[in-house]
């Protein structure tokens, strides 16, 4: 009898601590996402009662003087922001052209403002150290509770979550979510007043390519008929998707993802094939001349306002600007498709934007009440908030045509005679959270919109980029990873160049390959390869 008065009373005691657990959890005790654990949450609304100041670093909002901003609070969305909001930040802006090593005296000092925006830019060794190093707070006990919005806003796309997440698994920083997702700006060009007058079509195929540039030269007299860069390409690898290869320059650095295996262009067989149609063209003379000594991003206008070359790659909203700009308004572009062997083909690189941006802000250890700090940040990924951040005040900076936000005359033409893009900066502000970045479109005209809109995605197959994501290594690998990498695009650059001009013949392709495996590109591709694998795992 007594064993079972015992029993009965433990099974009493077991049912009535687990009522008290739910009873805590009911009372204010919020889980955390993951590994976050728990938080006390309070309700935390805006404006708040009584104002509150916290310090932020941050790099410039422009370097232009005549906007007459030396700190964010002389943006006028910034002062409707904190009077809506009951927040203060007060700016801590580095000096244009010292962001680093002021971020890097910063962090040295021990002495952290509440928030530090930048800092998956300049944090060197990433996120996960900047947590470990005890410089950043974790959010994840906060996505469930304070950051909700944000928490929402990156989970409708596993990708995106993803990326938001470090390989150990921490939510380091609040990023800037492209809202909606981002065409391509940059792609590649051609005269269409010269196509309409050699009576050509806008070209498909390489081969299609090839017969273009060759009128260019012979009947229009261009003695650079397409022009790349230095790295025999572009910077998004736009001209060589045609052959399943990145270059060099290129935002991946030569390195693919083609559906999860990592592989290095510059040795793949594709590239061979690529390099020796350039190594052609530049015989012909169809390619111009002193393309290994071109560092400039973008085509220099003693070119095309030369009538030199008739093919680049350029910027959506430069397209109707550029004949402008060297007075020749006859001067007509015309966005084009990147070129491919065979009509009907579909490429896996081009100019893309990842839907979570590079730009971030975080709690640092020092911050003062970091729960209000958290509810502050999340305000960006509210709709009402990040127009407030981007449009500006209603009936001043913006109206509302069809639910749509769209700008007034004091952005669009701007009595003080700032151009839109000014008038933006001077009035506006980003925001963390949600990136409204279509608000450009605003100022494009038609050619520009085709361009970004249908023209340079036509023949993208988006369900298989190649594009490697946003990986992390960890430390050992990124100097183990720098230091084979150092002289591996040296010596690729240098024969990729050799190759082309013919003062290295093709014949030695083995040997360059070899070469380049002889400095260690398998051990770097598997290093890449480790980092995919964690990132795809997170």
């Amino acid at each position: 009898m007594t064993k079972r008065i015992f029993a009965l009373l433990l099974v009493v005691l077991m049912v009535g601590s687990l009522f008290t657990a739910c009873g805590k959890k009911e009372s204010g005790e919020a889980g955390g996402t993951e590994e976050g654990g728990n938080v006390e949450v309070k309700e935390i609304t805006f404006p708040l009662p009584e104002k509150i100041e916290f310090t932020a670093w941050r790099t410039a909002a422009t370097s232009d003087p005549k906007l007459g901003i030396v700190t964010y609070n002389d943006i006028e969305s910034v002062q409707a922001w904190e009077e809506k909001s009951n927040v203060h930040v007060e700016w801590q802006i580095p000096p244009s052209g010292q962001e680093q090593e002021n971020f890097n005296l910063m962090i040295t000092s021990g002495e952290y403002p509440d928030m530090i925006w930048d800092v998956g830019t300049y944090y060197v060794g990433g996120l996960d150290k900047a947590i470990s190093d005890g410089v950043l707070v974790p959010l994840n006990k906060y996505m469930d509770n304070y950051l909700t919005d944000y928490n929402k806003l990156i989970s409708e796309n596993d990708v995106v979550y993803k990326d938001c997440k470090t390989d150990e698994g921490n939510f380091a920083a609040i990023y800037f979510i492209n809202c909606p997702d981002q065409g391509p700006w940059l792609g590649m060009t051609v005269r269409q007043d010269w196509l309409n007058d050699l009576g050509l079509d806008v070209p498909v195929t390489y081969d299609d390519w090839h017969d273009m540039l060759v009128a260019f030269k012979e009947q229009k007299g261009a003695t650079a008929p397409l022009w790349i860069n230095a790295n025999a390409g572009d910077p998004f690898s736009i001209f060589s998707a045609g052959y399943g290869v990145g270059v060099v320059g290129s935002s991946g650095k030569g390195f693919i993802n083609q559906d999860g295996t990592v592989k290095y262009s510059p040795i793949e067989e594709g590239y061979k094939e690529y390099i020796t149609m350039l190594h052609d063209w530049y015989a012909e003379g169809l390619i111009d001349p002193d393309f290994y000594t071109r560092q400039d991003w973008l085509c220099p206008d003693t070119l095309f306002g030369q009538d030199l070359t008739g093919a680049w790659f350029d910027i959506y909203t430069l397209l109707g600007l550029r004949g402008i700009m060297v007075g020749k308004p006859e001067m007509d572009l015309v966005a084009v498709p990147a070129p491919v062997k065979n009509a009907g083909d579909k490429v896996h690189l081009a100019q893309y934007n990842f839907t979570r941006g590079t730009g971030t802000v975080g709690i640092s250890t020092m911050a003062k009440d970091q729960d209000t700090l958290a509810a502050y940040l999340n305000l960006g990924s509210q709709q009402e908030w990040a127009w407030l951040a981007y449009y500006g005040t209603e009936g001043d900076t913006y109206t509302v045509v069809d639910g749509k936000p769209v700008y007034t005359d004091k952005i669009l033409n701007n009595p003080d005679g700032l151009s839109a893009s000014d008038a933006m900066t001077k009035f506006c502000f980003r925001s963390a959270g949600m990136y409204i970045w279509d608000r450009e479109l605003q100022t494009a005209d038609d050619k520009a919109l085709a361009a970004i809109n249908e023209i340079w995605p036509s023949n993208v197959d988006t369900d298989h980029i190649w594009m490697m994501p946003n990986i992390t290594m960890t430390s050992d690998e990124a100097n183990r990873y720098a230091t084979i990498m150092g002289d591996v695009e040296t010596y690729v650059s240098e024969m990729t160049t050799k190759f082309i001009l013919g003062s290295e013949s093709l014949d030695g392709w083995d040997a360059y390959v070899n070469g380049v495996k002889g400095m260690g590109i398998d051990e770097a591709i598997s290093l890449q390869q480790a980092a995919l694998d964690r990132f795809m795992a997170r």
